[in-house]
C-alpha cells in the first residue's frame, strides 16, 4: 500500500495506492510551493496543519513561521508517522512544532480546542486521501470545515452582513449567555432539542402532554411549530444571519420564550423578539463559548452541555427527507412559501435510524457530522435521538414514547 522510493533529486519521496503523496521528481521544492501557496495562513500566531506526509511541507511551514507563532500539525494515519520518523526526524524535533498523532487519546479534543483558535487550516491532501477508507469520521471532519469555509467565501454579503449584525447586537439591552446558563441550576438535568425536521410533528402530543418533565430548547425554526401546539420552550435558539429569519418570530408572542442568540445571528429577528435575550459570542471577553459549527442544532446542544445537562433527547434533527419533506408542516406558515427543498438539490444517500438508506444532502451530512463530533467530546452526557431521518453515530436511537416511559 505504502511505497518509499527515490525521487530524481535523491531525496525519498511515498507513494500510497500507486499515487504519489510528494513530488517524484523534487519534494523539496514542491514542499516551499506549497509553504508559500499557503502563506496567508502562516502569518498567524496559530498554523494548523492537517497532514504529515515525510514532513517536507512541514519543514517548509516552518521555516516561514512568525516569532512566537505554533504550528499544529494532525495526522491520522498511524504509518505516516511511522515513515516520516524513518526519513525526517527533526520536523519532531522544532519546539514550535506540536505533532498530534491519532494515537493520542486525545486527538479530537485538541483539534476540536485548536478549531476554535483559527479562521482556517492548511490540508495536504495527499495525507488526507490515505484515510479517504480507514477514517471516515476524520476525513469527514476535515472536508467538513473546508465546506463550511467554501460556502462562507462563496458569500461575502453574509459575511459583512454578520458583521453588522455583531456591531449592532453588541449594543442592545441583552444579558450574557452565562445569567441563562447559571439559571438552569435545578435538579432537572434532561434536555429537549427541537430541532425542525418532519418528524418532529409526530412527537407533539406525547411532548406537550410531558413537557414539564424537560428544559426544551428549540431551534429558531423550530418555535412557530411548538407554539402553534402549545408547547412553551425554556429558550429559542439562533445563529442565522440572515434577515428572513426574522420570520420565525413574526406574529409569535416571545414575551416568556427567552432567546439565546448568536452575536452575529440576524439582528432583524433579534430586535423583532419581544422578550429577554441571552447573548454568546459577541466578542466582548466572554466568560464562556458556545460551539455553532455552522449550524444551530450544535449551538443548542452546546448551551445544554454548558448547563450541565446529563441527558439531551433530540426530536425533529432528521438530517434527511421524510417523504418529500424537510421540514415541519409550519415552515409555509413562517416563511411564506412551501417547502421544496429537496427539489432544489442533488440527493445522497446515509443510513437511517432503521438502517435503511435515506435520501440527504451534502449539507445535512456535514450538520451530521458535526453533531457526532460534538458527541464524540461529551461522553459524559446520554444524547438520544428520538428523530426519524439519519443514523447519529454516538446517540442512542429510541422511539419518544419508550423515552418517556422512564423519566419520572
Amino acid at each position: 500500500m505504502f511505497e518509499l522510493e527515490n525521487s530524481r533529486s535523491g531525496v525519498e519521496t511515498l507513494k500510497y495506492n500507486n499515487r504519489y503523496i510528494h513530488s517524484k521528481y523534487n519534494p523539496m521544492k514542491e514542499a516551499e510551493q506549497f509553504a508559500q501557496g499557503n502563506k496567508e495562513l502562516i502569518n498567524k500566531e496559530v498554523v494548523v496543519l492537517y497532514g504529515l506526509g515525510l514532513g517536507y511541507h512541514v519543514e517548509s511551514i516552518h521555516n516561514l513561521l512568525l516569532e512566537g507563532s505554533i504550528l499544529y500539525v494532525f495526522e491520522g494515519n498511524p504509518q505516516l508517522i511511522t515513515y516520516c520518523k524513518k526519513v525526517n526526524p527533526k520536523v519532531f524535533e522544532y519546539d514550535n512544532v506540536k505533532i498530534i498523532d491519532y494515537d493520542n487519546k486525545f486527538f479530537y479534543k485538541k483539534f476540536s480546542d485548536v478549531l476554535n483558535d483559527v479562521d482556517d487550516i492548511i490540508v495536504h491532501k495527499p495525507s488526507l486521501e490515505t484515510i479517504y477508507k480507514s477514517n471516515e469520521i476524520l476525513y469527514n471532519l476535515i472536508n467538513d470545515f473546508h465546506i463550511i469555509k467554501q460556502q462562507h467565501e462563496s458569500q461575502p454579503e453574509m459575511i459583512l452582513q454578520a458583521e453588522d449584525n455583531l456591531k449592532a447586537n453588541k449594543h442592545r439591552n441583552t444579558k450574557n449567555i452565562l445569567e441563562f446558563i447559571n439559571s438552569k441550576n435545578d435538579v432537572n438535568k434532561i434536555y429537549v432539542i427541537t430541532a425542525s425536521g418532519p418528524s418532529l410533528d409526530y412527537d407533539l402530543n406525547l411532548l406537550k402532554a410531558n413537557q414539564k418533565k424537560f428544559h426544551i430548547l428549540a431551534v429558531g425554526s423550530a418555535l412557530r411549530t411548538l407554539v402553534d401546539n402549545g408547547i412553551k420552550p425554556d429558550c429559542v435558539v439562533i445563529i442565522d444571519p440572515r434577515e428572513i429569519v426574522k420570520k420565525q418570530f413574526e406574529k409569535i408572542d416571545c414575551s416568556n420564550i427567552p432567546l439565546c442568540f448568536d452575536g452575529k445571528a440576524s439582528r432583524w429577528a433579534v430586535q423583532i423578539h419581544n422578550g429577554q435575550k441571552y447573548i454568546f459570542n459577541d466578542d466582548l471577553e466572554d466568560d464562556i463559548i458556545i460551539r455553532t459549527s455552522g449550524t444551530v442544532a450544535v449551538a443548542a446542544m452546546d448551551i445544554a452541555i454548558k448547563c450541565k445537562a446529563e441527558k439531551i433527547i433530540l426530536l425533529g434533527q432528521d438530517l434527511a427527507f421524510i417523504g418529500e419533506k424537510s421540514h415541519t408542516n409550519t415552515f409555509e406558515k413562517t416563511y411564506g412559501f412551501k417547502d421544496s427543498y429537496r427539489s432544489n438539490l442533488k440527493n445522497k444517500y446515509v443510513k437511517g435510524v432503521d438502517g435503511r438508506l435515506v435520501k440527504t444532502t451534502q449539507g445535512y451530512i456535514t450538520f451530521k457530522n458535526k453533531i457526532e463530533s460534538l458527541i464524540r467530546n461529551n461522553n459524559n452526557v446520554e444524547f438520544i435521538n428520538c428523530s426519524h431521518g439519519a443514523f447519529i453515530e454516538g446517540a442512542k436511537h429510541i422511539e419518544f414514547y419508550k423515552v418517556i416511559d422512564k423519566v419520572k
